[in-house]
């Protein structure tokens, strides 16, 4: 398990990194850490504290890892996303600072695991 999501984290730090390059940016930071909701002060410090990070971001990129968009047809390409009955099962939603990845940014890209 812990080579799995070391090989996932690699992956998704290429990713960024080469998409980062590619659109010009200079600086780039891969979210990887964990909110420890148990503790409902520290999570709304964090949740907080995330927030101003995406709003100072120039774009973010969601990396959906467990999305796939290669089985699809009959989708428009610019409204696939949403239609895919993978996404709703996505980790993404599962998490304490989706939210704040969705609404805090100027730009936000989406990319499935293709």
């Amino acid at each position: 398990m812990v080579l799995v999501r070391a090989r996932l984290a690699t992956t998704r730090f290429d990713f960024v990194h080469n998409r980062a390059k590619s659109d010009g940016l200079q600086y780039f930071w891969v979210d990887t850490c964990c909110i420890d909701k148990s503790d409902h002060i520290k999570f709304q410090t964090a949740i907080n504290s995330m927030f101003r990070w995406y709003q100072n971001a120039k774009k973010c990129y969601v990396y959906l890892s467990d999305v796939s968009t290669t089985k699809q047809k009959g989708i428009n390409v610019s409204d696939f996303l949403w239609k895919l009955p993978d996404i709703r099962q996505s980790r993404l939603f599962r998490r304490g600072w989706t939210l704040q990845e969705l609404l805090a940014p100027l730009s936000v890209e989406f990319f499935s695991r293709e």
